[in-house]
């Protein structure tokens, strides 16, 4: 999964604009943290993502239960949320300057790069499900929101919440379907139907569920931004996300598990009069495939990741506020030498699709010499397959990669060309003059994310 990387302070995709006042002074401790901490938010979603593909998974002998429970179904939540952030930091210079066409049609180039991106790596074998293609077709359906103000960004994000589950178990009961296609390579995409039914709703990252975190994300950035404009302010701001995120965690888990003891494990219990208890609490705890495993109302107020149910959505953006409040904090308030000494970590959480893109050739690497291996012809999975060594080997890579472009001072060749995609994108499809716009914008609040 990867989000949107904007520009950096001073241009526009491309096209130059004032300085901020700030910049023209030098990057301030306070400048410096306020993007570092995003950054370091994403970094956190990057290992975890790698921790839900590289790990032991639910029924394998050594399988981890806490790691599960940690980063299923909250790495990605973090990594949308992030994503929704950075569509505001990425077109908001072209809003400020009243070019909302340039704005949708950069958003527009980098969804579907991201799109293209996402059906050509879910060709390749792999054990994971790539999840770019919805991320993409997701980034395209925040276009009409890109000038909402904050109150209605979390009132749309509310009632997509609201309505989500009950079209997705719907439609799923009426194909018949638990989940359908996966990382929507080519070969599906050449099916019209069964890919915009599966990127929307019955798929198992549907954008239904998934434009809540983005739309939660941009209003986020939006407080952000007007914050950060003023220490306590900024100070109070990052505070009342983290205990927002902390009552939305507590409420989201606790509530749902209550529903399951008064009501649900009764019900269940009466269908199935022979269920094992252990089976039973694995079965509502575990990862769904985008969709409550079943319409029952009980199992709509579930939690557990990967449903698209209201509890579900709730936790995993509380554990994302908490996570960038957390991060926010620390890279605000941490000594400059330690944010010198943490910026391979903080370039590569900057890189997300480079990284991710990294990560999934080497995924798709291992998987195949396992392929060619024969399976059956191994006593225990091998150490390169999964594991924690191989998790090591990644993050080692993923620093790697961000002490290079650290060191270099640039970001990732991904990044860049969807940058450059993007910039050509606003430039020949917006009639609008945007460039002229650009030189009459008043100086930006701070450099761009």
């Amino acid at each position: 999964m990867t989000v949107p990387t904007p520009a950096p302070a001073g241009r526009v995709d491309g096209a130059p604009v004032p300085a901020p006042r700030q910049a023209q002074r030098g990057v301030t401790t306070g400048e410096l943290a306020r993007l570092v901490g995003i950054d370091f938010a994403r970094f956190l979603a990057i290992v975890g993502m790698m921790c839900a593909h590289l790990l032991l998974q639910p029924g394998m002998p050594g399988h981890q239960a806490w790691v599960s429970a940690l980063v299923d179904g909250n790495a990605s939540t973090l990594f949308a949320v992030i994503g929704g952030i950075s569509v505001i930091l990425a077109t908001r210079r072209y809003l400020e300057a009243g070019a909302y066409a340039a704005a949708a049609w950069a958003m527009a180039a980098r969804g579907v790069v991201v799109i293209v991106l996402g059906a050509t790596l879910a060709m390749l074998p792999v054990s994971v499900v790539i999840v770019l293609v919805y991320f993409g077709v997701a980034m395209l359906c925040t276009i009409p929101f890109l000038r909402m103000p904050v109150r209605w960004l979390l009132v749309s994000a509310a009632l997509i919440a609201l309505v989500g589950p009950f079209v997705t178990t719907a439609v799923r009961g009426s194909l018949n379907v638990t989940a359908e296609a996966g990382g929507l390579p080519w070969t599906d995409l050449a099916d019209p139907a069964l890919a915009v039914r599966a990127v929307f709703v019955t798929g198992t990252y549907p954008v239904i569920t998934w434009l809540v975190y983005l739309l939660v994300g941009m209003a986020l950035a939006r407080l952000l931004l007007a914050a950060r404009r003023d220490e306590q302010t900024e100070r109070r701001f990052i505070v009342r996300s983290g205990v927002t995120g902390i009552v939305l965690t507590v409420v989201s888990l606790g509530a749902s598990r209550l529903i399951f003891e008064l009501w649900g494990r009764a019900a269940i219990t009466a269908a199935t009069p022979r269920i094992d208890p252990a089976l039973l609490e694995e079965l509502v705890g575990e990862s769904g495939y985008g969709a409550p495993v079943s319409g029952d109302w009980w199992w709509l107020l579930g939690a557990a990741p990967h449903t698209g149910t209201l509890f579900d959505v709730l936790r995993g953006i509380g554990v994302a506020l908490i996570v960038i409040a957390l991060m926010l904090a620390f890279a605000r308030w941490a000594p400059r030498w330690l944010l010198g000494a943490l910026r391979p970590v903080s370039a590569a959480g900057a890189a997300p699709l480079t990284i991710y893109t990294v990560h999934v050739l080497g995924v798709a690497v291992t998987t195949s010499i396992v392929m060619l291996l024969d399976p059956v012809s191994f006593t225990e999975l091998p150490w390169w397959y999964l594991g924690w060594q191989i998790l090591a080997v990644h993050v080692a890579v993923v620093l790697v990669i961000g002490a290079v472009l650290a060191v270099l001072g640039r970001r990732g060749p991904l990044e860049v060309f969807v940058s450059a995609v993007a910039t050509w994108a606003a430039r020949v499809g917006s009639r609008e003059n945007w460039s002229k716009h650009m030189r009459r914008m008043p100086p930006a609040a701070g450099a761009e994310q």
